[in-house]
């Protein structure tokens, strides 16, 4: 894809987050909106540049892989542990509130077997399935592959994306909360 049409999407994203950002702060204008809180947060913006790369590898395996109103979390083998370990924990966390049928996670394994009986272990408690590094992507920023969760909505499209930073667990509360905002919507209209 060229530079052009890799910052048309940019500016697209940027442009529905701003919309989704305005019907939020005038749907409430008691409450401080949470999306506002995460949107023109810095971190976020720094995330926001894997979206376009995200969404194109996410459509070449959406037929194969995808589900519909779910949470994803993509990590790959070498991870820091500590930090994968970490995501999961807080993800365990959320999935209690919003059901089990809410949340996947897609592991990037080799495909053998002590890869197999790891996985089986270590996500146990989870919706898993794992996915080769080169069927779905997991961006690289800093000169290191960074685990990110994706919201894929009803249509089966992504519709959000956010790389967690191990040292702002505050960011990952920030984006479940806008995603069981989301849930509830789905609920409510079902």
């Amino acid at each position: 894809m060229s530079l052009n049409k890799a910052l048309i999407i940019l500016f697209c994203y940027l442009s529905l987050l701003l919309v989704v950002t305005i019907i939020n702060l005038n749907r409430s204008k008691s409450t401080p909106s949470i999306t506002h809180e995460y949107v023109y947060d810095e971190a976020l913006m720094v995330n926001i540049l894997y979206v376009p790369e995200i969404i194109r590898s996410y459509e070449k395996v959406k037929l194969e892989y995808g589900k519909k109103n779910i949470l994803f979390f993509r990590y790959i083998s070498n991870s820091c542990n500590i930090c994968s370990d970490s995501q999961l924990n807080e993800l365990f966390t959320f999935q209690e509130e919003i059901g089990k049928e809410h949340v996947w996670i897609f592991p990037a394994y080799p495909d053998d077997r002590n890869s197999r009986i790891r996985l089986s272990a270590e996500l146990s408690g989870y919706n898993y399935r794992n996915i080769p590094a080169d069927s779905l992507i997991i961006p690289i920023y800093g000169g290191e592959q960074k685990s990110y969760f994706a919201w894929i909505n009803s249509e089966g499209e992504i519709e959000l994306v956010f790389v967690p930073n191990r040292s702002n667990v505050y960011h990952t509360r920030q984006f479940f909360i806008e995603v069981k905002r989301i849930i509830q919507m789905l609920e409510e209209n079902s």
